[in-house]
């Protein structure tokens, strides 16, 4: 079985994280490894989370000479809301199994950083708590439709009170995906870890702790009327992750979808599915700029950040390097992995011969050879 980081990772001189999986490594000798398999593993075979770091690995670049990139500037402006750079903290549950302070650690990076966190309905703090203790105004938050459609309402109610600016809501994962590292390892959420949004149930199901959690019951049943539905709720404006197919492009914006992120959920879902970094082009081709495109999964370097932006994507989201980063140091250790991403892709820009990512986004495609 593949887990990430690579078995092959090299550690960090000194225990000084240089690169994303660096912060892996340490992590995997800090966790315990039901924890980190917990968090590393995907589904099945796991080749889907192989074909995301392979294809952003494989696609090269053809970078631009003499084209005055002295000074360069990563910032964006996404939802109408400048960012110092574009990159986010996509939705991951439960950060209190690799650190006491938990999502509020996280979502202080975040605002430290001047980037978006988008919080899980499966967050280990309450999501109330998770904003007034980490002083971050600027949170996003993230739902599934639920059997239980005013649990749902109330997730999204509570979220708008307690200051949240965006929805997102998570699709594409009908039902848990088949995680075999789980099963192995017997997985269980600790005593003290809980989905706090949530009550718990007695029912242990190891291949995901989603089933320990009352009431967070995931809807096969769901459609589009129900995104319908959801939007006519709340004020907040709403976003779709976990598309994968550009025919679901035109029906997210029939509905009023404000914005959407390409995501295989880190292949831990649908084993198989296409990598996020070759699907990318297809969605930019749909979208056509109508509303932001984001995209997750996989991506661990600066040029793996610019490729995407050059194929259309207005931001990146990462997923596991942030609880990595978070088992390791920390708040400063989720602070200290973003900033070496963003640095990474500050060179990377300038190498490949552009001075922000307005340009880069215009014309990057000329120097992406998938």
């Amino acid at each position: 079985m593949s887990h990430e980081p690579g078995a092959n990772s090299p550690r960090a001189q000194d225990d000084e994280p240089l690169k994303l999986d660096d912060f892996g490594a340490l992590a995997r000798e800090r966790l315990p490894a039901a924890i980190f398999d917990y968090i590393a593993c995907g589904a099945c075979d796991e080749s889907t989370i192989e074909a995301n770091q392979r294809d952003l690995a494989t696609i090269r670049l053809l970078p631009l000479c003499l084209r005055d990139v002295d000074s360069v500037n990563v910032a964006i402006e996404l939802l109408r809301q400048p960012f110092r750079a574009p990159i986010g903290f996509g939705p991951t549950a439960l950060h209190r199994l690799v650190h006491e302070q938990g999502e509020v650690a996280t979502a202080r990076a975040a605002k430290r950083l001047g980037i978006p966190f988008v919080v899980s309905s499966m967050a280990s703090i309450s999501l109330e708590e998770i904003a007034r203790l980490s002083g971050n105004t600027d949170l996003w938050f993230q739902t599934y439709i639920f059997r239980d459609r005013q649990l749902t309402r109330d997730l999204v109610q509570r979220a708008k009170t307690a200051g949240y600016r965006w929805v997102v809501v998570t699709v594409g994962c009908p039902v848990p995906g088949k995680r075999e590292a789980n099963v192995r390892n017997r997985f269980s959420l600790p005593d003290d870890v809980v989905a706090a949004n949530f009550g718990r149930n007695d029912v242990i199901v190891h291949n995901n702790p989603i089933h320990s959690v009352r009431g967070a019951e995931l809807d096969p049943s769901a459609t589009w009327d129900d995104i319908e539905w959801l939007r006519g709720t709340t004020e907040l404006p709403v976003m779709l992750k976990g598309v994968m197919n550009p025919l679901d492009v035109q029906p997210a914006l029939d509905r009023g979808i404000a914005g959407l992120i390409v995501s295989n959920h880190g292949g831990r879902q649908l084993d198989t599915s296409e990598s996020t970094i070759r699907i990318l082009p297809a969605f930019a081709e749909a979208v056509e700029e109508r509303v932001p495109l984001l995209v997750d999964s996989g991506f661990r370097r600066g040029t793996d950040v610019l490729k995407a932006l050059a194929l259309g994507a207005d931001a990146v989201l990462l997923g596991r390097p942030v609880l990595w980063a978070l088992a390791v140091r920390g708040e400063e250790g989720v602070v200290d992995a973003a900033n070496v991403l963003i640095e990474e892709l500050r060179i990377a820009m300038q190498m490949a011969g552009y001075p922000d990512v307005e340009s880069l986004r215009r014309s990057g495609r000329d120097i992406v050879q998938m």
